[in-house]
């Protein structure tokens, strides 16, 4: 990143709550409950960073057959249960987030309520709000820039201008397709080794492993101080 943003653009899952974890885990014994085989490693290589409708639809496509309804509705009532008791933050992120001195926000593929009450659950919701963007707001989510070319113009700050800051080649790709730098993020639970070097592969300039990393990245760039 050759100059400080104007804008720093947080995806959520995997970067600001380590929500993705717990996502996979649920959804991946749904999934095999439903008769498609999945362990929850494996469903966060093939579906971080998906919509959970895309992800039906593309797991359906694979197995010929539509999932039951009632997939959805034993995933939503697993959620529901599970993240008030166990969701929390990324680790060290909100100490990140008092260290940077421009304005952030949060663009999710997570649908509108269901975004906003897990950075409530994680104590970040009063961070960010009220600039908190998902795909429902616009035509298309990630990897399709829409989402991103969306907060930034609420900010009326140019593509080029912004950093993105993701952990999916989806999301990645999206920030690419928008003219937007993008820093890859690997220090979520759910990681895999060779994360980082598929969000490099995806346009990332570079990749982060804590959210100490993410800030001297930033400091190189000549980011303000809060």
């Amino acid at each position: 990143m050759q100059h400080a943003p104007d804008l720093v653009i947080f995806d959520c899952d995997g970067v600001l709550i380590d929500s993705e974890i717990l996502y996979c885990k649920i959804d991946a014994e749904e999934f095999t409950r439903a008769g498609y085989p999945i362990d929850p490693v494996a469903f966060a290589r093939k579906f971080v960073g998906i919509t959970f409708d895309k992800t039906l639809q593309m797991a359906a496509e694979e197995m010929g057959r539509p999932f039951p309804d009632e997939v959805a509705e034993r995933v939503n009532a697993r959620v529901a249960e599970v993240i008030p008791k166990e969701l929390k933050a990324v680790k060290g992120i909100a100490a990140l987030l008092d260290r940077i001195g421009i304005p952030i926000c949060v663009a999710s593929n997570t649908a509108t309520e269901r975004l906003r009450w897990n950075l409530e659950i994680a104590g970040l919701l009063k961070r960010f709000d009220p600039h908190v963007y998902s795909a429902k707001m616009v035509a298309r989510g990630k990897p399709a820039p829409d989402l991103f070319l969306h907060a930034a113009k609420q900010f009326g700050a140019a593509p080029e201008r912004c950093l993105v800051i993701e952990d999916s080649s989806v999301g990645v790709r999206a920030a690419v397709a928008a003219g937007m730098p993008v820093l890859g993020f690997v220090g979520g639970e759910h990681c895999w080794p060779e994360l980082g070097d598929q969000l490099r592969a995806a346009g990332a300039f570079d990749v982060a492993s804590t959210c100490d990393d993410i800030h001297t990245i930033l400091e190189k760039a000549g980011l303000p101080a809060a």
